[in-house]
């Protein structure tokens, strides 16, 4: 009965100048989930329930007709559109934000699109790369000397950390990395998601939608959410392969190479089934100086070093640290389809698995480092190698349609990380000869299944309105995460395990030599972990455009998670046209971020280097999970979630034709956000107590996750692009955007059993931590550009303006934080230049050449010397505005074949 119910709209839609039929515009139904693409010929068909609805279509470079239609129980009405010039600045249906259809300019929370032709012509090879250099409010930069976070980019929108941007595929939820953050960088103490893990030649846009979303799409999304979109490709659009090559050619390393593919063809009537293969090579940079210190055992001073070095056929550069970025190899098989299985409705499948590959290294274990080194093995040291694994695959399938007035989508999504740490080059110098050179350490691993239900019912309002949507839905998740400890030479003091024995290698002094493969001693038997939670949710929500001049949506959500309770969500948001072409908007919220399966349960022993005395010493480092003998013991409370309130405000206008400006100031607060604490060490008493029974394996320090700060955010988004057609066939963009924010640590929550501890705040949090939260990325970052379209040329020139950032270590005891002896360091503000031009040889056959960042303009130096640490360090490893590779140039080909 339900069927019989359903009307039909068909239309043409066609160029108003050329009376041409366009395909690929998107037509669809306001206040529905509903909308196609037009065929080949321009032409379209909606299947609808009888009533009374505003059609439109959108495409970019045209305005946007509407149409008002009337259609009854088994018509069929006829309503073309023709398309005109005047909508030059991009504005495509988006599918974030809200659950109907919606342009990204009638969203009342701004949302940026970054599409496939940006994407492809930016001059970086990875996502996080070209996300920040294209959005003001997105920071990503390859890490240095972080252990496995040299692999996966901590990334930041609005300053705030990786764990609070959702990220959807297609819509659909993304799951985590299995890797925690927990060495000396941005994002310390979190788990995000590895946007390189997603092949840029299958995205057909990124969508970024900067405001709070917990209401909508549950925990994670506080700062907002990135939703990308997949290509659904055909036989029509051809096969396509590209080729790029480049290095960082100033300073000859950095060399990449990347190879991509995709092809498509159609399924039926309105179906298609897409596939695409990436793989990119990229090469490790160097931004070290030599080494200057002392080198070899019982030799001191620059002259005795450097005859021994002559004697040894050696120079100071073999000593050197190499950091920079790492080199990685990266495979990627996606796929996107959609498969109709009745004129309303479709089964719908995605996903793909990446694949890779990398060595980072870490520091120098120099030949005079007789705890560290076995002689007989490096007698010249070495430098160790952190060789990572790293697998990420997900599957997303579903079915949605139409089923009498209710537009429903059924989804099932399963997704998860593996993370492999082999260390090579490296001993464990308590074997002495008998050690092995390579170790596996063990692996980290993460499994999500998520499973959704989102409906979305038009009502029928009598005309009171101009559409009243009623959304709603459930989302059922479970999740796994894991622990395996590695072999057992990878973390054993000699053959004794951690039990001290006859049987271990020591120093001149009798002492023990250190346990576990250098640089990175692998996950032991009592690290191991296998933890599994599962979430509930459900949300109610009203979508409306009250009238031409007014949209309002509500909604709220209730989730409940199995392992600390429920979470209540709310948000309202308001679009408001004031003036003609001028729009008020704005939104509040409150949301919430669950704590990860990984921060509840990560823990391990790591080698950190930390500063004592004006050097940096190596430091066993424990990490204890959250409900652990240890961790309880200091008083840490078991970990609650991060709790926020949000609240935007902007304005939206488009004065002149192909002219866009959007202005939204933001405020973010969040309580109880989660961190990983500063390191209480063993000088204490107390703590040496507690870390008794890891001091046979040289545990110095302590530290763990817990709910320790809450924070404040506010800052100021403004969007302009502006586009004009130079005659008939030339087309000029020009865009700008910039980025003011600040976040602000406004309080330190102390467990009441600590309370009365001396300094307390300082050694949960200390100065260090808190400059990571707060100074340690851009807090105004710019970007402007031009594109240039005319016949076989196309050109990119662009902008990007990162401010100033600093770097503020714990102070050395007697030292303030005025003193000229401080080591606080200020990093002034820089700007990088990119360029990508692009011609078509022949039909199909394109070249391509450009730069990222060509005026190769490095970052500020470090002036302190103990920061450089005799010139390991001569770009700081804890703060990075962009990285330190300087000019990257390139050259390509690309081939489309139809």
């Amino acid at each position: 009965v339900l069927w019989a119910q359903q009307a039909t709209i068909v239309g043409t839609v066609t160029d108003a100048m050329s009376g041409d039929p366009v395909a690929g515009v998107a037509v669809s139904v306001a206040g529905t989930a509903r909308g196609v693409f037009t065929n080949s010929t321009g032409n379209y068909e909606l299947q609808i329930a009888p009533g009374t609805y505003t059609v439109r279509a959108s495409f970019i470079g045209y305005a946007i007709p509407e149409a008002r239609v009337t259609v009854a129980a088994g018509a069929t009405v006829t309503q073309d559109f023709q398309l005109e010039i005047g909508g030059l600045v991009a504005e495509p249906i988006v599918a974030i934000g809200s659950r109907v259809e919606r342009t990204a300019t009638e969203t009342p929370v701004p949302i940026d699109v970054i599409p496939a032709t940006i994407i492809a012509e930016t001059p970086q090879l990875e996502l996080n790369q070209i996300l920040t250099l294209v959005v003001p409010s997105f920071n990503a930069s390859h890490q240095t000397i972080g252990d496995g976070t040299d692999h996966i980019n901590p990334a930041s929108l609005r300053g705030l950390g990786p764990d609070q941007t959702l990220v959807l595929v297609n819509g659909k939820r993304r799951h985590t990395n299995a890797l925690t953050h927990v060495n000396g960088t941005f994002g310390r103490g979190t788990v995000g998601v590895d946007l390189n893990s997603i092949p840029t030649v299958a995205i057909e846009r990124v969508e970024v939608l900067r405001d709070g979303a917990s209401a909508q799409y549950g925990s994670d999304a506080i700062a907002g959410v990135i939703n990308i979109v997949l290509k659904d490709l055909t036989e029509e659009d051809g096969l396509q392969i590209n080729a790029v090559a480049g290095g960082n050619l100033a300073e000859g390393d950095g060399e990449q190479v990347m190879v991509d593919g995709s092809y498509g063809f159609r399924i039926g009537q309105g179906g298609y089934f897409s596939v695409f293969g990436q793989y990119i090579d990229r090469n490790r940079t160097n931004r070290s100086g030599d080494w200057t210190g002392d080198i070899f055992p019982g030799i001191s001073g620059d002259a005795a070093t450097n005859a021994e070095l002559q004697r040894r056929g050696l120079t100071r550069a073999d000593f050197s640290m190499k950091t920079g970025q790492a080199d990685a190899r990266v495979g990627f098989g996606w796929f996107n389809s959609a498969i109709p299985i009745s004129q309303d409705a479709e089964v719908y499948a995605s996903g793909g698995l990446s694949v890779r590959d990398g060595d980072a290294t870490g520091f120098f274990r120099l030949p005079n480092s007789e705890a560290r080194v076995v002689p007989e093995i490096y007698p010249n040291g070495f430098l160790p190698i952190i060789s990572t694994g790293i697998t990420d695959g997900s599957v997303t399938g579903g079915v949605r349609g139409r089923l009498g007035g209710w537009d429903v989508d059924l989804s099932g999504t399963f997704g998860g990380n593996s993370f492999q740490f082999n260390i090579e080059n490296t001993n464990n110098a308590s074997l002495g000869t008998s050690s092995p050179i390579s170790f596996d350490a063990g692996r980290l691993g993460f499994r999500q299944a998520v499973g959704n239900l989102d409906v979305v019912r038009l009502l029928d309002t009598g005309g009171k309105l101009k559409y009243l949507s009623l959304v709603f839905g459930a989302e059922f998740r479970a999740e796994n995460y894991r622990i395996d400890d590695g072999e057992f030479a990878s973390w054993s003091l000699g053959n004794g395990g951690p039990i001290p024995g006859v049987d271990f290698d020591t120093t001149s002094s009798g002492s023990p030599k250190a346990a576990g493969s250098q640089v990175f001693p692998g996950f032991q038997p009592s690290n191991r972990v296998n933890r599994n939670r599962n979430s509930i949710a459900g949300y109610l929500g009203f979508e409306s455009e009250i009238n031409d001049k007014i949209l309002l949506d509500i909604g709220g959500r209730v989730e409940n998670y199995s392992d600390f309770g429920t979470a209540v969500t709310g948000k309202l948001a308001l679009r408001w046209e004031i003036a003609r072409n001028l729009f008020f908007r704005g939104a509040i919220s409150n949301g919430f971020r669950a704590p990860s399966l990984n921060q509840i349960w990560f823990n391990n022993i790591s080698t950190q280097f930390v500063l004592v005395g004006g050097s940096l010493v190596p430091e066993q480092v424990l990490t204890a999970n959250n409900l652990s003998t240890v961790t309880k013991a200091f008083g840490i409370p078991a970990l609650d979630k991060e709790k926020s309130i949000n609240a935007s405000a902007g304005f939206t206008t488009s004065p002149i034709q192909n002219l866009s400006i959007t202005l939204d100031g933001y405020f973010i607060r969040i309580d109880d956000r989660i961190v990983l604490t500063s390191r209480f060490t063993n000088s204490d008493p107390t703590v040496a107590a507690i870390l008794a029974p890891f001091a046979s394996l040289g545990v110095s320090q302590v530290q763990f996750f817990s709910n320790v700060i809450d924070t404040e955010t506010y800052g100021l988004d403004l969007v302009v692009s502006w586009a004009k057609q130079l005659g008939n066939s030339a087309i000029l963009n020009i865009f700008g955007s910039a980025n003011f924010g600040k976040t602000e640590v406004k309080k330190i929550n102390v467990p009441p059993s600590l309370q009365n501890v001396s300094d307390i705040d300082r050694l949960l949090f200390n100065r260090e931590e808190r400059n990571r939260v707060e100074t340690a990325l851009p807090q105004q970052k710019f970007t402007l550009g031009t594109r240039y379209e005319q016949g076989r040329f196309s050109g990119l020139l662009a902008l990007a303006y990162f401010g100033k950032i600093y770097y503020r270590p714990v102070l050395p005891a007697g030292v303030g934080p005025n003193s000229p002896n401080t080591l606080d360091e200020e990093f002034g503000a820089r700007a990088i230049l990119d360029l990508g031009l692009f011609y078509e040889l022949w039909r199909g056959v394109t070249l391509s050449a450009g730069a990222n960042n060509l005026l190769n303009t490095f970052p500020a130096e470090q002036l302190n010397p103990v920061n450089r640490s005799g010139e390991r360090f001569i770009y700081s490893r804890r703060v990075t505005q962009y990285g330190m590779n300087g000019g990257f140039y390139y050259a390509g080909l690309s081939f489309n074949l139809r």
